[in-house]
Order: C-alpha cells, then sequence, then structure tokens
C-alpha cells in the first residue's frame, strides 16, 4: 500500500463561496443523507422526513412521510430508488411511492448502493452487509469473518458503500475499514485498516477517489480503490462525506468543518460562512452547475459553487 501522501496544507478559512440556503427545517429536525439524479432530487432524515427535487435541487418540497423512523441513507441515481433506515426497514420505490421490503434483518441500515444491472448493497450497524441482485426486491444477508479481518471479536459498524456498473463493491466503517469484492459480493479483500472511523466514501470512474472519517482522516485511492493512501488534512474535525472530480476538485463536509481542494487533495482550504463553522452536514452531492449540495443539521440543504 502506498504511504502517506506529501501535500501543502492550506490552514487558511475563506468565505468567498458563501453559501446558498436552499432549505431549512426547524432545530429538531435533521437530514442524513441526499442524492441527486439529473432533475430530480431527494433527501431523507429525521422521523421519516423526505424532500423532493424536480430542478436539480434548486427548490425542495417536503413529502408525505411513508414512516416514522429515521431514514439515514438514499440511493437516486439509478432505478429504482432505494431508501435505507433504523429498524432493519428499507423502502423501494415502485413508480407509485414507497413500498417497504423485507430485509431479514433488524440491525440500523447506513448507507446504500445500487448498480444499473440490478446489483444492490446495503450496510449497516454491526457488521451488517446485504445483497440484493433484483434491484432491491429481495435480500440476502452476507457473513464476514470479523476476527479473521480485525483480529478482534468486534463486528464493526459500516457506514457507506459503493458499486461500480462492473460490480466492484466497495465497504468503509469502523477502524478505517475498507472492503473491496471484484465479484459482486462473492469473496472479498481487506484493502485498508487503521484508527479512525471512515464514515463517507465517493469513487470516480476514472479510478479517483476518496474516503473521509473521524480525526480528519481523508484517504485516497487513484485505482478504483485497490490501494489507499493517507492524505494530511489541516482539521482533525470529524468528516461525514466527500465528493470528488476526475479534474481535482474534492469537497468535504463535516461536524462544524468542511474542506475544499483543487488539486485532488495535496493542498486545502478550510471552507467557512453561514451555518458551516456551527453545524454539520452529512447529505452531499454534485449539482449541475458546478455546485455542490449539503444537508444537514435543522434540515438544512445549502449549495456550495466550487471555484
Amino acid at each position: 500500500m502506498w504511504g502517506v501522501l506529501g501535500c501543502s496544507l492550506l490552514g487558511s478559512v475563506t468565505h468567498a463561496s458563501e453559501p446558498v440556503v436552499l432549505y431549512q427545517g426547524t432545530a429538531h429536525d435533521a437530514l442524513y443523507d441526499l442524492c441527486l439524479a439529473g432533475q430530480n432530487g431527494v433527501a431523507v432524515g429525521s422521523d421519516g422526513l423526505i424532500l423532493q427535487s424536480i430542478d436539480a435541487g434548486e427548490s425542495w418540497e417536503a413529502q408525505e412521510p411513508f414512516t416514522s423512523v429515521a431514514l439515514l441513507g438514499v440511493s437516486c441515481s439509478t432505478t429504482p430508488r432505494l431508501v435505507v433506515a433504523q429498524q432493519g426497514r428499507i423502502f423501494r420505490w415502485d413508480g407509485q411511492g414507497y413500498k417497504p421490503i423485507a430485509s431479514g434483518t433488524e440491525a440500523r441500515l447506513l448507507g446504500v448502493d445500487a448498480n444499473v444491472n440490478g446489483l444492490a448493497f446495503v450496510v449497516g450497524g454491526f457488521g451488517t452487509v446485504l445483497r440484493s441482485t433484483d434491484g432491491g426486491k429481495h435480500w440476502e444477508t452476507l457473513s464476514f469473518d470479523w476476527e479473521a479481518i480485525l483480529n478482534d471479536f468486534l463486528e464493526p459498524h459500516l457506514y457507506d458503500v459503493h458499486i461500480s456498473a462492473q460490480g466492484v463493491v466497495t465497504i468503509v466503517g469502523e477502524f478505517e475499514l475498507v472492503l473491496r469484492s471484484l465479484d459482486g459480493g462473492d469473496t472479498w479483500n481487506t484493502v485498508h485498516k487503521g484508527e479512525a472511523s471512515l464514515f463517507g466514501l465517493y469513487l470516480q470512474t476514472d479510478g479517483g477517489g476518496f474516503a473521509v472519517g473521524q480525526d480528519g482522516r481523508v484517504i485516497r485511492t487513484r485505482d478504483g480503490g485497490a490501494n489507499w493512501a493517507v492524505v494530511p488534512t489541516p482539521t482533525n474535525a470529524i468528516l461525514l462525506n466527500v465528493w470528488s472530480s476526475p479534474g481535482g476538485d474534492v469537497l468535504v463536509s463535516g461536524m462544524r468543518a468542511a474542506l475544499q481542494s483543487t488539486d485532488s487533495g495535496r493542498s486545502w482550504n478550510q471552507i467557512g460562512g453561514r451555518g458551516i463553522s456551527t453545524g454539520w452536514y452529512q447529505g452531499l452531492s454534485a449539482s449541475p452547475d458546478t455546485s455542490v449540495l449539503l444537508a444537514g443539521f435543522r434540515a438544512s440543504i445549502i449549495k456550495l459553487p466550487l471555484k
């Protein structure tokens, strides 16, 4: 594996791109995930809160709740749309509404992804990994030998998952764990471990990508997730999500912190401005107009232009 990457850290805070507030709920509301697919967008959060956009995220409307549990993850980049939640709940969009799907678990489900071939994965608490091969209609639980992987009896919480069009699956979680499967989840390799939990993952189609987590941890891959290297950052904040582009733009959101890089993580600016230094943002998605949308505390959705 690669070592720690050298980089020039820019510790100054920039306010040049003042965030634009697109939506805001009450002090007790929260949004945990957000995704955009063309003109359509979905954001999900506490107490069954679900928002929809039909104009690429420029405006959002609350939808009629279909459950009272917290909705923790959403995948809308492929059909069908999938939402995962507390208590092992999975909901699948059938063109008319979100229908509950039996998951076979009561674990808290934290992340979901699917590809155009119907392969879908859900990850969650205490090592939960679910797989579907029919677009989320049916699910099976995958088993892992966590003692062999971690040299401990712990079952790690798993926070995010990515599936490529070719069926390569990448999972991140506690203990800086990165698991990778080249065959749709039949066999797995442990490609990275460390100390910090990893909460967010983004992989590009060209093989580049990042994962982020506790203590300002950022790790980077250049080969589709086969190898990872730690990238120094100017913060020890809890980082929750990440997006990157093949051109070198990277945006990281977190707890009272946000980072931006224009050179694939070799240098960083800390982003300030309304809400960022005092709140938290976990949902993150790029919009078509060269900006990034963040979703988080107070059910806020803000737009942050990329420079």
